[in-house]
């Protein structure tokens, strides 16, 4: 996956399809919600609410000024692309802080498993419940994280990376 596309997921995750939509238009100068919901032919809400998480997470900001005829607040929106590498950083650098700690609580962890999916304990838990699952009464097994650990570790990796690669072309922006 490339930056361009983890950007686009990152704003379809936060900011939803209209949000997507509003981030490829690419406006070169400020707009309105108003303006977007008119070109757009969306609802006014659902394209505050994207501008607003947008907002959120740094890729977007806004004036307020009062309308002289109709005393209303009016919102002036201005999309901030070239943020991108900092917010998508910053993402990621969130992302793979979760995955070290469930990592680490893997890794620290022996599991038991409803044969029916119930429940996930941990060992001291599992000795607790008598290895009985507490919904079903079935046994509880060991479970082998093995492959979960594989998976966590391949996915801090392909983020060390993606940061690697962002880093590497803030690099020859600077130069």
């Amino acid at each position: 996956m490339d930056r361009e596309d983890l950007i686009r997921e990152l704003v379809d995750r936060v900011a939803g399809e209209v949000g997507l939509i509003i981030y490829t238009l690419h406006p070169k100068r400020e707009f309105t919600d108003e303006e977007i919901a008119e070109e757009l032919g969306i609802e006014i809400n659902d394209v505050r609410k994207a501008l607003f998480y947008l907002y959120e997470i740094g890729l977007a900001d806004y004036k307020r000024k009062r309308d002289d005829e109709t005393g209303w607040m009016e919102y002036y929106w201005r999309i901030h692309y070239e943020k991108e590498n900092e917010v998508l950083k910053r993402e990621l650098l969130k992302t793979k802080k979760k995955l070290q700690e469930k990592l680490e609580m893997e890794e620290e962890n022996i599991y038991y498993l409803c044969p029916n999916g119930c429940v996930k304990v941990n060992y001291e838990e599992a000795m607790d419940l008598g290895f009985t699952c507490p919904r079903c009464g079935e046994a509880l097994v060991y479970f082998d994280t093995t492959a979960v650990l594989e998976k966590l570790r391949e996915e801090i990796k392909k983020i060390d990376e993606l940061l690697a690669e962002i880093s590497k072309k803030e690099k020859k922006v600077v130069k």
